[in-house]
């Protein structure tokens, strides 16, 4: 469940660092974040992943040991950046800020150009963490659990890049809704209402609605269309004549792999991620500016 609350300013003493070292932005971003974090007395770490793109006297860690240094994490990147970030924070409840180094950042809705003023904010204390819900996912095979995984944005059940459908049934609280065919579905969270499930045909949610999105992908029947549920509904998707190919996604980066006759149990997470918000980082705005809702402006018109 979404829910905002003050940032814990008082126990801001390490700033824990997590990106791609493959974007060339994130040198410049790195010393902007060391230049106002020093003279405050706060200390800066980094991801091993980063050991070879930053400077030496920057320390850099296994993801573990540096979610257990630090006291909030920047992600620098993209959208896919920040989900991997969200996943290595898992139960520890870190907060994480997103700074935006690629080219969409819905997510990481911090721009690069803001991150001087993001930080100071994020100093000063001037900010608020969004609490947002994850979906977890349970695969049973034969009677017995064999992976589990939780996502920020969705789940996504397909045949991966085989260019056939799925026979599937789906069940709510154990209450079928019958058997179809189809591409797939998405059980995303409402912060991932605005990624894949929105180009599959899904609606647009606001952050804080308790509750998850069932969107079908190109299903072969006209009654299965996209479904927005109670946030404790137990989804249970089962699979009838897949094939070799069948995937379970998650957060479009990591898979499992499926068989025929598997069962895959959706629920919403027991555990929260908290992002870091500022005073502007309005839902509808930032929906205006990076999914351009409203259409195209007209010239000499501002933007609010």
């Amino acid at each position: 469940m979404n829910a905002a609350g003050a940032f814990p300013l008082e126990k801001v003493k390490v700033v824990g660092l997590f990106g791609n070292p493959a974007k060339g932005e994130l040198l410049p971003a790195v010393e902007v974040i060391t230049r106002l974090c020093a003279p405050a007395g706060v200390a800066v770490v980094a991801s091993n992943d980063l050991a070879g793109a930053l400077p030496a006297d920057i320390a850099c860690y296994p993801n573990e040991q540096l979610v257990d240094r630090a006291d909030v994490v920047i992600a620098l990147g993209g959208d896919g950046t920040m989900l991997r970030a969200a996943r290595v924070l898992g139960l520890s409840g870190v907060p994480l800020l997103g700074v935006n180094l690629g080219s969409l950042g819905y997510l990481t809705d911090v721009p690069v150009e803001e991150l001087g003023e993001a930080v100071a904010a994020l100093l000063a204390g001037e900010c608020h963490l969004d609490r947002r819900s994850r979906v977890y996912g349970s695969v049973w095979r034969q009677g017995r659990s064999i992976a589990t995984t939780n996502a920020l944005n969705d789940l996504v059940v397909n045949m991966g890049p085989l260019p056939r459908a799925l026979d599937m049934e789906l069940r709510l609280d154990g209450d079928s809704l019958g058997r179809f065919l189809g591409d797939g579905i998405i059980v995303s969270t409402p912060t991932g209402s605005t990624a894949y499930s929105l180009s599959a045909g899904g609606p647009i949610c606001h952050s804080a609605v308790p509750c998850l999105l069932l969107t079908p992908i190109c299903p072969h029947a006209l009654g299965m269309r996209p479904l927005i549920i109670a946030r404790d509904t137990r989804i249970e998707l089962v699979l009838h004549e897949t094939g070799a190919g069948a995937v379970l996604t998650v957060d479009g980066q990591k898979t499992h792999l499926l068989e025929d006759g598997d069962r895959i149990v959706f629920e919403e997470a027991d555990n929260e991620v908290s992002l870091v918000k500022f005073p502007q980082s309005h839902f509808y705005r930032v929906m205006r500016h990076k999914l351009n809702w409203g259409g195209t402006k007209r010239s000499g018109r501002k933007d609010p």
